[in-house]
């Protein structure tokens, strides 16, 4: 089997092959000397992986037979030399185990991965004792929304006092088009339609509709005001429980508006069907040619904002308002992900970064000490069109 520092699961989809570009990247840009990572791809189709390969261009990446629904056994002789595994093979809806992240604990390799589904990252979080006994650091729910949406919710928090110093925050999101996404990504919209919302709603764990509660948020200079509506996110529950916020919810939209009316309409249809994994990428398939004609005229920008709130006593508020925008969804993904990777790498694999910042257990990201957050934060920085941190 070939050597391999990092496995990326799921690495010839477009999050997952824009994080092996961007591993590639930052591990040349912090060697200093030491060898540049070995990057592995693991997935089911060496087909797919050879397409991938020459799409990135780079000769040097590996391939492993890695099925993220197999037996325990295989995915733990797929990754058991590795130093980290990144998992990337969405769609995450509809999952309920997190089979690779156990086969990570058990064969003592890092992990992190970029799972949108609230009770798979329920159910990753539950496996943190061990984790931790197994000395194995664990992030879950990376990228950049959920993820560096988390980092900012974080640094907006510490800066209104602490954890427990807000009453509420709000996520916000904006993509022009898809984003340059790719059918995994859209499918993953359509399942999330069928998703209920979890808010918390004055520190009661709340469900509402989703693609509802519409909102007008301004996402700064060049960017303007867009409509955004309810979606679920996990980050809303690691928000809310691990800074102590009463209140959070997570809204998104999109341009040209007619993909808002479109998602509103989709909502109407049976959730069974909505709810099919199967059926939902078949048509996310059958819609690219018309998704890629209007991402061509309206661009691929990712758009994020952050607001904490505080009420005094006195009956006087305060708000901090936090702001990122990227011009490439699928650009930007790879680049946060790839960020928290390299952060997990830090003082393991990559020691000429420093000293080990995340310790071992499973953390969302809006639980990682300052260090972490700042150092991520730093590089999902670069390529920004917006930074007001």
């Amino acid at each position: 089997m070939t050597v391999c520092d990092v496995l990326v699961v799921g690495g010839t989809g477009r999050v997952g092959a824009s994080t092996v570009q961007w591993l590639d990247r930052l591990s040349n840009r912090s060697r200093k000397g030491t060898p540049t990572l070995r990057i592995g791809i693991g997935g089911r189709s060496t087909t797919h992986f050879e397409a991938a390969k020459r799409r990135l261009g780079l000769q040097d990446l590996s391939f492993r037979h890695v099925d993220v629904d197999g037996e325990s056994q295989s995915l733990m002789a797929a990754i058991s030399d590795v130093k980290l595994v990144i998992h990337t093979a969405g769609p995450f809806q509809g999952r309920l185990n997190p089979t690779l992240l156990h086969a990570c604990i058990k064969a003592g390799v890092p992990y992190c991965d970029v799972s949108d589904e609230l009770l798979l990252s329920r159910n990753a979080k539950i496996l943190s004792a061990e984790a931790a006994a197994a000395g194995i650091p664990a992030v879950i729910s990376c990228g950049i929304w959920p993820g560096v949406s988390a980092l900012m919710a974080a640094t907006a928090v510490e800066r209104m006092g602490g954890p427990g110093a807000c009453d509420r925050v709000e996520l916000s999101f904006h993509t022009a088009g898809t984003g340059g996404a790719g059918p995994t990504i859209v499918s993953a919209t359509f399942l999330l339609l069928a998703t209920d919302v979890v808010t918390y709603q004055n520190g009661v764990l709340t469900h509402r509709e989703p693609w509802t509660e519409q909102r007008i948020v301004d996402f700064g200079p060049g960017i303007g005001k867009h409509k955004c509506f309810l979606l679920d996110n996990p980050d809303v529950c690691s928000v809310a429980e691990a800074l102590n916020i009463a209140n959070c919810a997570s809204r998104f939209g999109s341009t040209p508006s007619i993909w808002n009316t479109l998602f509103g309409a989709m909502k109407a249809l049976p959730r069974e069907l909505l709810y099919d994994r199967s059926a939902m990428q078949v048509l996310a398939i059958v819609s690219m040619p018309v998704i890629r004609m209007v991402d061509a005229l309206v661009g691929k920008t990712n758009a994020m904002r952050v607001d904490a709130y505080r009420r005094s006593d006195d009956g006087s508020s305060k708000q901090i308002t936090l702001r990122c925008v990227h011009s490439d969804l699928e650009d930007c993904v790879g680049q946060a992900t790839a960020a928290f990777g390299m952060e997990l790498l830090r003082g393991r694999v990559c020691t000429s970064m420093g000293k080990a910042t995340i310790e071992p257990g499973v953390w969302y990201p809006a639980e990682l000490q300052a260090a972490a957050r700042n150092n991520i934060l730093t590089v999902v920085k670069d390529n920004t069109l917006i930074w007001e941190m």
